[in-house]
């Protein structure tokens, strides 16, 4: 899902932690986004992750944009591969929350 900033990538990632009930994230220095800056929380067996806007030098994005991108995935893998999409409560608990706007990338 799609974040707009506010501020910085940290200082969004710290609001973000906020309205999602007190998750710290904290900066990915693992690279494990490539290109993109993260910030990385975890969090009853999720790792949530904020990406930033890579550098001009490596953005290959065909729509390039100044907003931030929220990835929800199991924080370790999952026995059947089974994927449940929780974008549309996360929107709905985001955007409630009023501090930031968000919207599906679908």
């Amino acid at each position: 899902m799609g974040i707009e900033p506010i501020g910085d990538l940290g200082a969004t990632a710290e609001v973000l932690g906020s309205v999602l009930g007190e998750l710290v994230f904290a900066k990915d220095t693992r690279g494990r986004y490539g290109e993109y800056p993260a910030y990385v929380a975890e969090h009853d067996g999720l790792r949530y992750a904020l990406l930033g806007v890579p550098a001009p030098e490596d953005d290959l994005r065909d729509e390039r944009t100044d907003d931030f991108e929220l990835m929800v995935e199991p924080a370790s893998p999952q026995g059947d591969g089974a994927k449940i999409d929780i974008s549309k409560e996360l929107i709905l608990r985001i955007s409630g929350n009023g501090r930031l706007k968000c919207w599906s990338l679908k």
